[in-house]
């Protein structure tokens, strides 16, 4: 119970959702819009925990970084750049 209150432990939490996230692009598509909505679902109580103890500063900042994971995944631009690049050569 003493870490439930330990803000590093939420942070942890935050940061494993965030990897979880990134991850999304390797999804197949049949599977993506569940997997994306399953993110959501686990997202939001750890958003709020977060928030609870560490303010809302934070809560803003994690909300923010997890919606820009959610809407441009890094993997996912990177995998769209790399056919072209091969054209190039």
């Amino acid at each position: 119970m003493l870490l439930v209150g330990h803000p590093f432990v939420a942070a942890l939490c935050a940061v494993l959702w965030g990897v979880l996230a990134c991850l999304l692009p390797f999804v197949r598509l049949r599977w993506r819009h569940a997997a994306l909505w399953t993110l959501v679902l686990c997202g939001v109580p750890v958003l709020g925990w977060l928030t609870y103890l560490c303010g809302p500063g934070f809560g803003v900042l994690f909300l923010s970084l997890g919606l820009s994971l959610l809407v441009w995944p890094p993997f996912e631009t990177r995998r769209r750049r790399a056919p072209a690049q091969r054209g190039l050569r």
